[in-house]
């Protein structure tokens, strides 16, 4: 008992060290995985976050470029027309002849309104006319309510007195105050190599939309406007200025450029519908990125991230991931590797513990057979050694009690026998002897010639044995293992129903869904329930029970059952209501 509790302590050891391992590479190995799926789930982010900056610098470009290719002097309602000719194609003298601005067509989309301030800080706006020039250029003004324009002019005015617009657009591009660091800090590889792409991309934009607005610089107002000037082939020339940017005043959206004329400068540009561009920008890219956000970047916030647009001073946001991810596949297949890993563990756990299990306590039983055996063959040894001397030595002149000392020595010899044979029977089975050879034999026949053996063990106990078994009955199976079995269970009950008053031991046959089945049964004192729960384990008697009750080292109903499955049959224990003993043999019917 000591050595077993020493083993199931060091087993125990061993599986708590073999499962803590285990829980430890299942989280680390969870933990690997899911940082895997988060960088997996951030490159994919930033892949959409560039393709929405793409496609958002692409849409803006348009707006950007018209507004860029107007010409100076179409900030004035009116302009001196240049290079105009009279019915006689002489050149007219320049002031004589003026043209409306076009400017003062319908409002373009996202567009409130165009305007220009003067170096003495007047703000003016083509589409806000004159009253005096309202019926002469009123052909040309917009479909929008003057007395709105007037409003949003006055609006525009109040906001840029307090802000000095000319400083704004004089500071250095975003382009060239960008920062390489982000808005939250690289701590890994990944995110230095994320920056580091976000930065190029950036710069490969703001290149593509300088192209774009140089370029527009050398349109005409009749390219940008073809409805005012429909027959218009060459470019109107424009003073030198610098390229249309963007600036926040406030919560306001301008666009504006610096330009020279007649050796002053002025502010030109426009008010943009921030409110109303920011919904449709956020509709282009919905598909991408369906929570994203754009915010404006004011002063020193523009040193940001690579995730500022290049056309704009804003930033987009990409914002919460969407269910599913950003078309990443977002279940991991490791929690059923780890289930499938777990269950083995645990299956070998198992394994483990019942297989130690079965060896400890076989262990104990072939111990404690050991001790029954001993005991089992102290007896008749004693016994041969003490008759066969007194025998010998002449002390026994008596031939009556000679001849009952012969027949003492005769019994134990063959109680001896039996239990050697039971021994050496168990053995061939437990190292897989050959299945038994089975063979049609008819049960009356079978029982008639093993009924003298079995009849001769009964009466050794004084008991009687009764055979009931009907003709015409045959079964599948190897007589010689049945004979052992049926000698087995007359020879315990021949030991166990000794006390009994009804004294007989019944051999009886009966027939279920195609089995036969031979059953001993006896009136004895029957068998407890605790007993019944361990009658067909090999090695279950100590040498206590076995000093208790009846002789015998416990197998012989192990043997009995392991020689019934060798040929396909079956050893049964049938409690009885009213007493004894009854084991049904169940042979397959032929």
């Amino acid at each position: 008992m000591i050595r077993s509790w020493r083993i199931w302590i060091a087993v125990s050891a061993c599986l708590c060290l073999a499962l803590a391992g285990v829980v430890w590479l299942s989280a680390f190995a969870l933990r690997l995985d899911r940082a895997d799926r988060q960088a997996r789930e951030s490159a994919a982010r930033e892949e959409n976050a560039r393709l929405a900056l793409w496609r958002l610098d692409s849409d803006l470009l348009p707006l950007v470029a018209r507004e860029s290719a107007v010409a100076a002097e179409a900030y004035d309602s009116v302009s001196p027309a240049r290079g105009v000719l009279d019915s006689r194609r002489r050149p007219m003298p320049e002031g004589t002849v003026f043209l409306a601005s076009p400017l003062l067509s319908r409002l373009p989309e996202h567009v409130l309104l165009h305007f220009q301030l003067a170096p003495d800080g007047t703000v003016s706006s083509p589409q806000v006319v004159e009253p005096g020039l309202r019926d002469t250029v009123g052909a040309a003004l917009p479909v929008e309510d003057a007395t709105v324009l007037e409003d949003r002019l006055q609006e525009l005015t109040a906001l840029l007195r307090g802000t000095d617009l000319r400083r704004a657009l004089a500071e250095p591009p975003l382009q060239t105050r960008r920062a390489e660091a982000r808005t939250e800090p690289a701590n890994t590889l990944a995110d230095i190599s994320q920056v580091a792409k976000n930065v190029s991309e950036y710069s490969a934009r703001s290149r593509s939309a300088n192209q774009a607005v140089r370029q527009s610089q050398g349109m005409s107002n009749s390219n940008v406007y073809p409805d005012v000037f429909p027959e218009a082939d060459a470019p109107l020339p424009t003073e030198e200025g610098d390229v249309m940017r963007a600036v926040w005043v406030g919560d306001t959206l301008l666009l504006g450029r610096r330009v020279r004329l007649e050796g002053q400068e002025y502010i030109q540009g426009c008010w943009l519908d921030w409110p109303g561009l920011r919904t449709w920008l956020l509709g282009q890219i919905r598909d991408l990125l369906p929570s994203a956000v754009l915010e404006p970047v004011r002063g020193r916030e523009a040193q940001g991230d690579g995730r500022m647009l290049a056309a704009l001073p804003v930033r987009l946001v990409p914002g919460q991931a969407p269910e599913g991810g950003y078309g990443t596949a977002s279940i991991s297949s490791l929690p059923v590797v780890l289930t499938v890993a777990w269950s083995g563990v645990l299956l070998a756990g198992v394994a483990v513990v019942a297989l130690l299990v079965g060896v400890v306590a076989l262990s104990e039983r072939r111990g404690a057979f050991v001790s029954a055996v001993t005991h089992e063959l102290r007896t008749p040894l004693t016994t041969f050694r003490m008759y066969t001397e007194m025998l010998a030595a002449g002390m026994v002149p008596d031939e009556a009690r000679r001849q009952e000392y012969f027949d003492i020595l005769h019994r134990e010899a063959e109680r001896l026998s039996h239990l050697v044979e039971n021994v050496l029977a168990y053995a061939r089975i437990e190292r897989g002897r050959a299945p038994a050879r089975l063979e049609r034999v008819p049960v009356d026949a079978m029982l008639e010639r093993m009924e003298e053996r079995l009849a001769q063990r009964a009466a050794q106990a004084d008991m009687e044995l009764c055979v009931d078994v009907p003709s015409g009955v045959a079964v599948l199976t190897d007589p010689s293992a049945v004979e052992q079995v049926l000698f087995n269970l007359v020879d315990n009950a021949s030991k166990y129903a000794a006390p009994a008053v009804d004294r007989r031991i019944h051999v009886e046959l009966e027939q279920r869904r195609g089995r036969v089945g031979l059953s001993v049964r006896d009136h004895g004192p029957g068998v407890d329930a605790a007993t019944a729960r361990r009658l067909f384990e090999p090695f279950s008697k100590s040498v206590q029970t076995a000093a208790k009750t009846a002789p015998g080292v416990g197998l012989g109903l192990a043997l009995c059952r392991r020689l019934a499955r060798s040929m396909r049959a079956d050893l049964r224990y049938e409690r009885m209501s009213e007493g004894g003993a009854r084991f049904v043999l169940w042979l397959p019917s032929a």
